[in-house]
């Protein structure tokens, strides 16, 4: 699954957590929710580290910020 995948998987599942539920089914989402969570920051944390070595390789010619990812 793709980490846009996994965003939309993500957004689902928050939205049906937000409705009435029986709790079996919501800790189930709740836990489908975590799992996707921990493998999207895991990409995200490799994919800030694949940049940070190509700008390393870069020496200079440009510098890095970091970014507000809060909507």
């Amino acid at each position: 699954m793709t980490i846009d995948e996994q965003l939309t998987k993500l957004e689902e599942i928050t939205k049906r957590l937000e409705g009435e539920i029986p709790l079996e089914e919501a800790l189930d989402l709740f836990e489908q929710g975590i799992t996707l969570a921990a493998a999207v920051k895991e990409q995200l944390d490799d994919a800030k580290i694949k940049v940070m070595k190509v700008a390393e390789k870069a020496k200079g010619t440009f510098s890095l910020a970091d970014f507000d990812l809060t909507p």
